[in-house]
């Protein structure tokens, strides 16, 4: 009961501090190669049953995993508030369309949700700040419909995450989202579950166009500089590819065939 009432107090801890920024939750799945084609199949159906005006979600990216040691799925739930983030019910859109069913669809939704949660066995979740407004970065004229690669750093900071994190977007995100090479980039912070201080983020649309990232060059070498002093022990970078999201209230799987 003590172990109860402690989670809670920090809850409502972390929810009053988040209240002037957005929350992130991400939720990481360890799924063998073979079975991720089938996973997002399955999502999809879900999204089907789940979505709509009574859920608190205000967007969701999916990601496949590319490069580095991470997690082979990656959802990203997108929240107004950490008590939204806490508070949607993933099930009630389900639930209506369970009870206005008839048997057979009833069988066809239960085997079709008894497998989706299967694949759940083993996932972890991490909820992240964000605030939209001052810390991230985007640019015009890109298809977010597309295959576009994610690029993931999580970082531990010596000081104050918003300081280096500010540093990073001055030496890397704002000048390659300005010129064009960068789709959107920025960063966000840890609020709860197992995370880094700070985790970077920049959206490229395609592999080449990351490729050639790696090769740029800022004027800003005192952003540069401030961010690695920055930086506390060792890091770690994945690369993700964006396979599908929520557009207007339904899920949106990405790719020229869809």
């Amino acid at each position: 009961m003590k172990t109860i009432k402690l989670f809670g107090a920090l809850l409502f801890t972390m929810i009053m501090s988040a209240q002037s920024e957005s929350v992130i939750n991400f939720t990481y799945y360890d799924i063998p190669a073979d079975k991720i084609g089938k996973f997002l199949q399955l999502h999809k159906q879900m999204a089907d049953y789940q979505l709509g005006e009574e859920r608190k979600l205000r967007g969701q990216y999916l990601y496949r995993h590319y490069y580095g040691s991470g997690a082979s799925v990656l959802i990203q739930d997108n929240y107004a508030s950490a008590e939204d983030a806490v508070n949607d019910d993933e099930w009630v859109h389900f639930r209506e369309k369970w009870q206005a069913a008839s048997e057979e669809e009833r069988e066809k939704m239960g085997a079709i949700a008894q497998e989706y949660i299967s694949f759940r066995n083993g996932h972890w979740d991490e909820m992240r700040s964000v605030d939209w407004e001052r810390n991230h970065k985007t640019s015009e004229g890109h298809n977010w419909d597309s295959n576009w690669i994610m690029v993931i750093g999580e970082y531990n900071s010596s000081g104050n995450y918003q300081e280096m994190g500010d540093a990073f977007n001055e030496w890397q995100t704002i000048p390659q989202v300005e010129s064009g090479l960068m789709m959107a980039g920025g960063y966000t912070w840890h609020l709860y579950g197992s995370g880094s201080d700070l985790q970077l983020y920049s959206a490229y649309p395609t592999m080449m166009d990351f490729a050639k990232s790696l090769e740029f060059t800022s004027d800003n070498s005192e952003a540069r500089k401030k961010f690695w002093s920055m930086v506390q022990g060792s890091h770690t970078d994945q690369i993700y590819v964006h396979v599908g999201h929520i557009q207007d209230g339904k899920y949106n799987p990405a790719g020229p065939n869809n």
